[in-house]
């Protein structure tokens, strides 16, 4: 009984504050003051109100605020679904009620920080307003709608372990997306990234209207490709080959040999590599008389590049394929042994076929990212060297000297969304052929 009493009060302050809080949230926004400004010596005061219906203020015009309407339209849908209780199904209830929460607290953000862009073409702004407030007031009802979403089992314990890392996987993967509408937008840094024109399609047309497009894009592709096929290979033969090993202190031992290039960053391997080439003191280019100066002969960082990267790459390769042979039944060797089978009799009938799936999901991994490159690799291993442009640029490297040499963010953009468009339909059509020949190993 005390038990119910208890359920109860809970509910009850979980439909009267977040009522009472969003109330006072509309409240305060439509009618306390925003900020203080002087004009040509003219005082104005900035209402909430202002920012919703838009206002003139000394010739400068405040256009309505889009993001405060959001606003109140989740404080609104958090009133309802508050009232809502016992009305509707409650998981369901207690879900909507938190995603109108979230929508309110993060317009409030992005108003806050809009509103101090706005305010920045005058001078003597005082900020007075409670949009501080309004955020605080707002991140309590998201904080409420966690407590009602556990209330009502949506949410268990175990939920609230995860939650930092889905927070993070959500703040540094998804919002950012949102910025893909640069690509679209000539982008002038006194109206601002929202404020600048719409061009369209024209920074693609501007991109794909110079040889750069298709170098980028060849090299990227061709480069990832030789990277998936070696790196593959390479890794099945050394995993093979540590699984022969049978002292296990041996095989520790080249495991972590073979696996500490992985933990080298590309600056040192930059530094390594030109200690290796340098046309004045490089060992290399000392042995074979100095005969060639690497850092302008682009024919030959194709494959010193790949060389790296397979390096690189070969003891994480090896050691995934390892943990998958030494999950292979024994008893299949035993009885190929019996059998009269030779060790590449062997690997060629059971190890290589039961590696299949590992192989087959590496595969889709890295067809995913073949329109990505390592942007280290590309441009601090070869020292961003000119000469050797036409073969180290790739998509990364040229979205990285967009951006921070010729300070051109919406071709950076398009570049980038380029990129992303590609490999997403590339990912999708490999999964789909996947799919057709082995539906067991596709990814989905």
């Amino acid at each position: 009984m005390e038990q119910h009493k208890e359920k109860t009060g809970v509910r009850i302050l979980l439909t009267i504050i977040p009522v009472l809080l969003a109330a006072a949230s509309i409240y305060i926004l439509y009618n306390f003051s925003a900020a203080s400004l002087q004009y040509k010596r003219k005082s104005y005061v900035m209402k909430g109100k202002h920012f919703l219906k838009g206002v003139s203020i000394g010739g400068e015009e405040i256009k309505p605020n889009a993001v405060l309407w959001l606003f109140i339209i989740g404080m609104a849908l958090v009133i309802i679904f508050a009232l809502f209780r016992g009305i509707m199904k409650e998981t369901l209830r207690a879900e909507l009620f938190e995603l109108a929460a979230l929508v309110a607290f993060i317009s409030s953000v992005v108003t806050f920080s809009k509103l101090s862009d706005t305010l920045g073409a005058f001078k003597n702004v005082t900020a007075q307003n409670g949009l501080i407030i309004i955020m605080a007031l707002s991140l309590i009802v998201v904080i409420l709608g966690v407590w009602d979403l556990r209330q009502s089992k949506v949410l268990c314990a175990l939920d609230f372990m995860i939650m930092p890392g889905f927070l993070y996987f959500i703040i540094n993967n998804y919002i950012p997306m949102f910025g893909i509408y640069i690509a679209f937008k000539k982008v002038d840094y006194s109206k601002g990234l929202w404020g600048s024109d719409w061009v369209g399609l024209d920074n693609f047309k501007y991109l794909f209207s110079t040889t750069d497009a298709f170098i980028i894009t060849r090299n990227t592709i061709l480069y990832n490709v030789a990277f998936i096929v070696l790196g593959l290979v390479s890794g099945i033969i050394v995993g093979i080959c540590l699984a022969e090993v049978y002292s296990k202190l041996l095989q520790k031992t080249y495991q972590t040999v073979i696996l500490l290039p992985q933990l080298i960053s590309f600056v040192i391997v930059s530094y390594i590599v030109y200690a290796l080439l340098s046309n004045e003191t490089g060992l290399i280019t000392k042995l074979i008389g100095g005969s060639i100066n690497f850092y302008s002969e682009k024919k030959y960082w194709p494959f010193i590049l790949i060389f790296i990267n397979v390096w690189k790459q070969l003891g994480y390769n090896g050691i995934v394929f390892l943990s998958s042979i030494v999950g292979i039944d024994y008893s299949m060797y035993e009885a190929a042994r019996v059998d009269g089978a030779t060790k590449w009799q062997q690997i060629r009938s059971i190890t290589i076929p039961q590696l299949k799936p590992t192989i087959m999901t590496l595969f889709l991994l890295q067809v995913g990212r073949i329109f990505y490159s390592d942007f280290g690799l590309f441009y601090q291993v070869p020292l961003n060297a000119g000469a050797l442009m036409d073969v180290t640029n790739t998509i990364d490297t040229y979205v990285y000297r967009a951006l921070m040499v010729n300070n051109n963010i919406s071709t950076a953009s398009a570049a980038s969304t380029y990129q992303a468009v590609v490999g997403f339909i590339l990912v999708l059509t490999v999964n789909l052929i996947v799919r057709k020949v082995d539906k067991e190993n596709a990814m989905f």
